[in-house]
């Protein structure tokens, strides 16, 4: 499926609390660069228009051009930005990407983007089916249904599927782009010291 790219949004979480590393986690440096710019850099090629998720330092993160979303339901995790951003997004595709997962590829988005054909939400699925809710596309139709789960305060992405069209995409070693590390999560400041001897 061939979906042009200004009718995608790119839209990156960066709203979390980050409390495992201490301070905003789209601000922390990781190879002389801030984390929430190798999501921009992932995402744009596929993009015509780009929204970051951020609850904290709005004018730093306004400082890489693109909107600033705030959360309109607070503390209750990666839907509360999912669901702030579809609401302000004008296109039916939008490619969600947590900042914190540096190691992701345009690729990944672009085998998304062809699976999506009637499906609410085309996400990765990877070694024994583990989901990765927060590297996925997103049909703007969802929003009534997210707004349904916060009402019924079930948070969990992986619950939410149940309710919409969803599809799995098997992202594996058969793939030319696959790596190990492609969903790698750095958390800590531990997990970034140890990112940074990994090899792109």
């Amino acid at each position: 499926m061939d979906i042009n790219r200004e009718e995608i949004t790119g839209i990156i979480l960066a709203g979390g609390r980050s409390s495992r590393l201490g301070k905003d986690k789209g601000l922390c440096s990781f190879r002389n660069k801030p984390l929430v710019s190798y999501a921009i850099d992932i995402l744009k090629p596929l993009c015509g228009k780009m929204m970051i998720s951020a609850n904290h330092f709005p004018e730093k993160y306004a400082a890489f051009g693109f909107p600033v979303i705030p959360d309109e339901v607070k503390n209750i995790g990666p839907m509360g930005g999912v669901l702030s951003c579809l609401k302000k997004s004008r296109t039916q595709y939008n490619l969600i990407l947590s900042c914190d997962t540096p190691f992701v590829n345009t690729d990944v988005f672009r085998l998304l983007l062809k699976k999506m054909e009637n499906f609410q939400v085309v996400c990765p699925s990877h070694e024994t089916f583990l989901l990765e809710p927060l590297s996925a596309c997103y049909n703007t139709n969802v929003v009534s249904e997210l707004e349904e789960a916060v009402r019924n305060k079930e948070y969990k992405m992986m619950q939410f599927f149940k309710r919409i069209r969803f599809k799995s995409v098997n992202i594996d070693q058969n793939l030319p782009f696959f790596s190990d590390n492609l969903f790698l999560n750095l958390n800590t400041p531990d997990d970034l010291e140890k990112a940074e001897e990994i090899r792109w």
